[in-house]
């Protein structure tokens, strides 16, 4: 076969082959005729209302009922708040017996209490020497603006007759007067004669702070205090009261707050505070539990003075007890006693119940 004959298939091979594409492709550029299936989908048969019978019930059973729902209710217990301090920021404190001076710190610094007079029994000399904790607090004490006066050698039973501590740094009467574990030392184990000796303590405090001549006064002294008494009671209108000193600018003003702190159980319970300060014409007001760590930094401190290798029991390990006594008019105090006693008298083999708030136990 020629080259030439060979050339010409090829050719006419080719263009049989075009023309098979191009019927395919002319083919497929018409539009199709859908089929039954494809007409079904795209025009979907209309929908037809449903009426109440033939509506589908909500719930398989209709004559079942939904059940209810329980609502689980969490109770919390309210939180147990601490009992607010008796010492507000601007009230004018001074606090007696504060061995070294920690309680001081800590209402001055902890709290911003802004007029705190701090006091010790012992001397300078001898706060040094018994507590180690003593410099660096009296620095701090000292570092402030302005400073927290610090004074020693002042006997807790005596302190109105002190010129110096005789009224706040600002020339007013005291706010409060703060005794913090009032106790008389020693290492003597009869217990009567402790409790005696602590009785006669807070009974020489509070007769102090109020400016009542001591118990073993003279004849004279309590003949001038029974006159004012009979003179008051024969005014003429019946209304005027007798100030306690006469005369004599006031230590702890009307109505001012009187702090004491005590352990929990015996002895201390045998020491009676609240028949004690009734009976020096103070009004029990509250107690309740002293928490120690309302007062960060406070440690509470032995009379005799840190151990050495701190051995020994921890004040802050024990349970504790917070007073809180009113100054009030003498009258008053003393009408109080009055109705009480009547009211006991109407009791049969039962004793009148005092108006003291025991707080939280």
């Amino acid at each position: 076969m020629s080259k030439t004959k060979t050339k010409q298939r090829r050719r006419e091979a080719k263009r049989e082959h075009h023309k098979k594409l191009a019927k395919q492709s002319s083919s497929s550029s018409r539009p199709q005729k859908p089929t039954p299936t494809q007409q079904s989908k795209k025009n979907p048969a209309p929908k037809t209302k449903e009426t109440p019978s033939e509506a589908p019930t909500a719930t398989a059973n209709p004559t079942a009922t939904p059940k209810p729902h329980h609502h689980h209710h969490h109770h919390h217990q309210p939180s147990q708040q601490n009992h607010p301090i008796p010492f507000d920021t601007y009230d004018r404190i001074l606090l007696l017996g504060d061995g070294d001076f920690s309680f001081t710190h800590s209402l001055a610094i902890a709290h911003g209490c802004a007029s705190v007079t701090g006091t010790s029994f012992d001397s300078a000399d001898e706060v040094r020497e018994k507590y180690p904790t003593f410099p660096p607090i009296a620095s701090d004490l000292a570092a402030l603006t302005p400073p927290v006066p610090l004074h020693h050698s002042v006997d807790a039973t005596k302190v109105s007759s002190y010129k110096h501590l005789a009224r706040a740094e600002d020339g007013e009467a005291w706010d409060v007067v703060g005794f913090m574990f009032p106790h008389v030392g020693g290492k003597s184990t009869d217990v009567n004669r402790q409790v005696r000796a602590n009785q006669a303590l807070l009974v020489g405090f509070f007769r102090s702070v109020l400016q009542l001549p001591p118990e073993n006064a003279s004849g004279a002294a309590k003949q001038t205090q029974h006159a004012e008494k009979g003179k008051g009671k024969g005014d003429a209108d019946g209304k005027k009261k007798r100030k306690r000193g006469g005369e004599t600018k006031e230590f702890l003003r009307m109505g001012g707050k009187v702090v004491v702190t005590l352990f929990e159980g015996e002895p201390y319970t045998l020491w009676n505070i609240r028949d004690l300060a009734r009976h020096c014409g103070l009004k029990v007001v509250e107690s309740w539990r002293f928490d120690w760590a309302q007062y960060p930094g406070y440690g509470h401190v032995r009379t005799l003075g840190a151990i050495e290798g701190g051995g020994g029991w921890k004040g802050e390990e024990r349970e504790a007890r917070m007073f809180v006594f009113e100054k009030v008019e003498i009258e008053d105090s003393e009408d109080e006693g009055r109705r009480k006693k009547r009211k006991g008298k109407g009791k049969k083999g039962g004793k009148g119940s005092g108006s003291e708030s025991e707080g939280d136990d």
